[in-house]
């Protein structure tokens, strides 16, 4: 009988096989955002290590509600100030019914509250779009030096998503998806400049954390050493990278195998294991020419094999955890990569293997 580890990762590797521009440093950033009657919120977050003055600054938000303005800016009020790593949430479009609690802010429903006259709109979840200008004069609002940050979601091409796409800040033609009732968009810091997309660095929670770090107990941990036989045709040493967290919610979750060739009826296989190989343990790979290719996972624990046709140069393998469950959270796994040729009669009898990964979920 499996454990209830054994069945948790069983179910998670099946959800995840079904769902099978450089970037300008940046201090303050859009955080998380939640649209729903739950909570109609925007959280700034400031990756800094100086307090920066926000006096000055402004929120923008797009909508494509027919018969409104589209556009609306709300002023950052006098006094505004996000320490270093501080998050401030702003309740959009929205009056406090009581006293407001540091680190909160309400853009209230009066429009003389709003910047330009145009008052406000409901944020919604189906799709909408947020930017952060470093500014309040109606002048610079469409100069791109002042927009420090940028998101969308359910659509994309809304006004100014051009001039955040000259500064850096989004890729045209992107947008994350439209958010679920009770979920908000959600940021990983360590994402953000190091993707090639900046919508990728957003995923799905499931849990919302205003106020405090979006990314909690994901693990990617590299172990173990990559070998390759003599004759391969493989263009270097097979490296499993995970260029993002094993977040639940993280839509983007990928396993990427380096240095494939993506031709000669070239296979990769993924081993999904419970644990790490225990020290002394005896490979199970065919000695090949002397060379002791050996396992990092512990093949006696294997929870789940994929195999896939490789790419060229590297070999990505989605993982959505799109809906992966919030029970999910602490589940460890561990994984490595097999390079096969399956061609008859061919040899050596594979390429190689990769490193591993211990990955435990986050959230």
């Amino acid at each position: 009988m499996k454990s209830t580890l054994a069945r948790h990762a069983a179910a998670f590797l099946t959800m995840t096989a079904l769902a099978a521009g450089p970037l300008r440093a940046q201090t303050v950033v859009i955080s998380e955002v939640r649209a729903d009657a739950g909570g109609r919120w925007v959280e700034l977050h400031n990756r800094g290590s100086a307090a920066v003055n926000l006096a000055s600054w402004s929120l923008h938000y797009a909508s494509r509600t027919p018969g409104t303005p589209q556009n609306y800016w709300w002023p950052f009020p006098t006094g505004t100030v996000l320490q270093p790593n501080g998050y401030l949430r702003v309740h959009w479009y929205q009056t406090a019914s009581s006293a407001v609690a540091t680190g909160e802010l309400w853009t209230g429903t009066s429009p003389y509250g709003f910047l330009f006259g145009l008052g406000g709109e409901t944020l919604l979840g189906t799709r909408g779009a947020l930017a952060l200008f470093s500014t309040q004069q109606n002048a610079n609002m469409n100069t791109a030096a002042y927009v420090a940050d940028w998101v969308s979601w359910g659509e994309n091409g809304y006004t100014r998503e051009g001039l955040a796409v000259q500064q850096g800040l989004w890729t045209a033609g992107r947008h994350l998806g439209a958010l679920p009732a009770g979920s908000s968009h959600a940021r990983d810091p360590g994402m953000v400049g190091a993707v090639a997309f900046p919508d990728l660095a957003w995923f799905l929670d499931n849990s919302p954390t205003p106020g405090l770090p979006n990314v909690t107990g994901a693990v990617v941990q590299s172990y173990g050493q990559a070998c390759v036989l003599p004759g391969n045709h493989l263009l270097g040493m097979p490296s499993l990278t995970a260029p993002s967290l094993p977040l639940v919610g993280n839509s983007g979750f990928t396993l990427t195998v380096q240095n494939t060739t993506g031709i000669f009826a070239e296979f990769v296989l993924l081993g999904f294991s419970a644990g790490a190989a225990p020290p002394g343990a005896p490979s199970i790979l065919p000695l090949y020419s002397g060379v002791p290719c050996q396992e990092a996972i512990d093949t006696q624990q294997l929870l789940a094999t994929w195999v896939l046709p490789t790419q060229i140069l590297g070999t990505n393998v989605p993982m959505s955890m799109a809906n992966v469950p919030p029970a999910a959270v602490g589940l460890e796994l561990h994984v490595q990569a097999l390079v096969l040729q399956l061609l008859p009669n061919s040899f050596p009898p594979y390429q190689g293997i990769s490193n591993a990964l211990r990955l435990v979920v986050g959230q």
